[in-house]
């Protein structure tokens, strides 16, 4: 059991790296065939004269196929295919959604951003190319398609948004938490212990030691006063023993 408990957190690690991993490799699956589908919204409104322009360096089959509909199809199926696959497997849904419209987002701008720098280098710096005898038509033609790629990139970036707000969304009750237990107040607690023992504790009433003392020796000075009166005339004052009842002297009766 001890061990288990504690290979529970390297485990826990290995498994958010192994997925964090995985959402890296969807992510680059996903914008590459992000980047291709936005290549073929760019070639669909081509003129056939640029198309074979573009065959002449990338190929005809190659170029005949980024600029057909089955591409088309294609890369939104498998775009929608690894989206898919990066929800089951590592069930990030807010990271997966947010991937997604970042992957199509970086695909339109680049797309939209060649051929604006193409456009520039071919139509104002008169830079020769394979493209120099369409500069007369490039801007016409770009502003034809690019239409495509300007709605794709402003969805993609809704997408993003909204992934990146649930995952806001998700760390924000964990803040609350923490905010509300560190500003909670302390209660104050008097052990049970200690009250018990305090209202179940004997009170003893107690006589100061020098109220006891006072009292025993004014009883000791009153009975000694009355030793020494006895005997004594209380009309001349003569000591007389103390048996007597009349004094031996003036003949008064004693007290």
């Amino acid at each position: 059991m001890e061990n288990t408990k504690l290979n529970s957190p390297d485990q826990k690690k290995k498994g958010s790296g192994f997925k964090t991993f995985l959402s890296v490799i969807f992510f680059i699956l996903t914008l590459g065939c992000a980047m291709a589908l936005a290549v073929n919204l760019s070639m669909q409104g081509k003129s056939p004269a640029l198309t074979d322009a573009y065959s002449s360096v990338l190929g005809s089959g190659f170029t005949s196929f980024l600029s057909g509909k089955l591409c088309f199809w294609c890369m939104i199926s498998a775009v929608m295919l690894w989206f898919i696959l990066w929800l089951c497997t590592t069930k990030r849904i807010a990271s997966a959604i947010r991937g997604l419209g970042l992957s199509c987002a970086i695909a339109s701008a680049s797309v939209l951003a060649g051929e604006l720098i193409t456009m520039l280098l071919v139509c104002a710096l008169k830079i020769d190319s394979i493209l120099t005898p369409f500069a007369d038509s490039l801007p016409s033609q770009f502003g034809d398609t690019a239409g495509k790629n300007v709605i794709m990139l402003l969805s993609s970036v809704l997408i993003a948004s909204v992934g990146i707000f649930i995952c806001k969304l998700q760390k924000l009750p964990k803040k609350k938490k923490d905010t509300a237990t560190q500003n909670a107040p302390v209660p104050q607690t008097v052990p049970a212990a200690a009250e018990t023992a305090e209202n179940t504790a004997p009170v003893f009433q107690t006589v100061p030691a020098d109220t006891t003392a006072n009292v025993s020796v004014e009883n000791n000075s009153d009975e000694s006063l009355v030793s020494s009166l006895a005997g004594v005339c209380h009309m001349c004052g003569n000591k007389n023993e103390p048996n007597v009842k009349f004094c031996g002297k003036c003949g008064a009766k004693l007290i």
